[in-house]
């Protein structure tokens, strides 16, 4: 009997989320592609609020985190979705870099005041390249790159660098890879 609750409240929690990812949504897993051995071939996935390598998820395709696309249709750009459509990457920060975070129902109410913040802005290439509409003004978006860099808590994060603004950690060049897969299980 006990198994039989614990088996439906496990089924009444994990339909919510199932029902919010729209049918025949494409899943995709997020991958780093770098010069340097150590920043190549690490799976993202996100937890609490932060997306990166964590040390038990970012060596394969399998533990790594699932995420599904939809179409932003005012700028034809894409929304990266983690579990469900709550969910939502995002790239947010000071100083030159925009971190890749997850955010919960981001819009312009949810976003810290003075905290430069863009959702919905990505774009898959032919080769899974992952790239951003980039509304910045003059040369400034032909110099932005994704970078990678490796933090106290043993995490490698990612993030929009400006190109030009000095920061006080290192970081390294990456591209940013999207891998279709199967629907999480």
């Amino acid at each position: 009997m006990k198994s039989a609750l614990l088996l439906a409240a496990v089924a009444g929690l994990l339909a919510p989320v199932l029902a919010d990812v729209p049918a025949g949504a494409q899943w995709y897993t997020l991958k780093t592609k770098a010069k340097i051995n150590t920043l190549s071939n690490q799976y993202l996935t996100s937890q609490n609020g932060k997306i990166g390598g964590f040390a038990s998820t970012r060596s394969a395709p399998s533990p790594a985190g699932k995420f599904f696309t939809s179409t932003y249709e005012g700028t034809k750009t894409l929304s990266f979705h983690f579990g469900n459509d709550t969910h939502q990457a995002a790239l947010s920060g000071k100083g030159g870099v925009l971190d890749l975070i997850d955010m919960e129902n981001p819009s312009a109410e949810t976003v810290p005041a003075g905290v430069p913040t863009e959702w919905s802005v990505f774009t898959i290439g032919q080769g899974g390249e992952v790239g951003v509409k980039d509304w910045a003004e003059g040369d400034i978006a032909a110099r932005r790159k994704w970078i990678m860099w490796l933090e106290t808590d043993g995490v490698y994060y990612v993030g929009l660098w400006d190109g030009v603004t000095l920061q006080p950690r290192s970081f390294a060049n990456i591209t940013l890879i999207a891998e279709k897969t199967t629907p999480p299980s």
